[in-house]
């Protein structure tokens, strides 16, 4: 079980309830005034925030011995107990442009929408398609109210790869 914090130092933290010591503190956003949510994706695997910015910051949370297990190529930039971000994009360009909120999309319903898209052919099943969907899709929330859904490039990049037969592209 984990916690996570967000506090108006710019900081992202998470603590182990068992002992209630910080596991890792992550950076890179903006939040010296506003209330700004951190959200965990439903594998673990990711932390999402908002920022007084206009920007949305994505941390990988898992570590060095952990990615070479996943096969996972991605460079952190971390300290012993610091996470400095992996990812981020603009999300709001209102004239504050504050994001408040974000929330990850739950994994049945990446999937459930993708199922029943026309967007993609999986005649071939979702088993092939090897990516973590409860990443992929992420629901932002700005000062002025305004919720925009994004989704993950590398994300629909693998699905289009799972879904035609060779990997190839479509015809």
């Amino acid at each position: 079980e984990r916690m996570l914090v967000s506090t108006n130092d710019s900081r992202v933290r998470l603590y182990g309830l068992n002992d209630f010591c910080l596991i890792r503190k992550y950076k890179g956003h903006t939040n010296y005034s506003m209330q700004i949510r951190a959200r965990v994706s439903e594998s673990g695997n990711f932390i999402a925030s908002g920022s007084e910015s206009g920007h949305v910051f994505i941390w990988n949370t898992l570590d060095k011995h952990r990615l070479a297990k996943h096969n996972l190529n991605m460079k952190l930039h971390q300290t012993k107990d610091k996470a400095r971000s992996s990812d981020y994009f603009e999300a709001s360009k209102a004239p504050l442009p504050i994001v408040t909120d974000s929330a990850f999309f739950p994994f049945k319903s990446v999937k459930e929408a993708l199922m029943s898209s026309d967007v993609f052919p999986f005649s071939l099943g979702m088993e092939r398609v090897d990516d973590d969907l409860s990443s992929a899709a992420l629901l932002t929330l700005d000062y002025d109210g305004t919720m925009r859904v994004f989704l993950r490039k590398s994300c629909i990049d693998n699905l289009l790869d799972a879904a035609t037969p060779r990997g190839g592209t479509m015809t």
